[in-house]
């Protein structure tokens, strides 16, 4: 695939990217996987960046509410202008209602 891709005049230019598990809750689906981030990047970063698509990876599709699983892949590439919010993935630091 990469020989056929350099033989047509392209290339893939390859970018150190850091994972981040997210939440991200669009108008129709919860989406669940990894968003790639560039190194050095916060997820607020990659968000607010000039491209117009984020690069999610081990993704799991959601209804709305994110109880019924849809469908799985190994990537997907989301308009951020479709994100309507978006969380870390991971266990909370702090404690609530204090």
């Amino acid at each position: 695939m990469e020989d056929n891709l350099m033989d047509q005049g392209g290339f893939r230019p390859l970018v150190n990217t850091v994972q981040y598990p997210v939440i991200i809750q669009t108008v129709h689906n919860r989406i669940q996987g990894n968003l790639h981030a560039r190194e050095n990047e916060r997820i607020k970063d990659a968000l607010n960046s000039n491209e117009p698509f984020v690069a999610i990876t081990k993704v799991q599709i959601f209804d709305p509410e994110g109880v019924v699983e849809l469908k799985r892949s190994d990537f997907m590439a989301i308009n951020r202008e479709h994100i309507i919010w978006i969380i870390e993935n991971k266990p909370p630091s702090g404690t609530l209602g204090r």
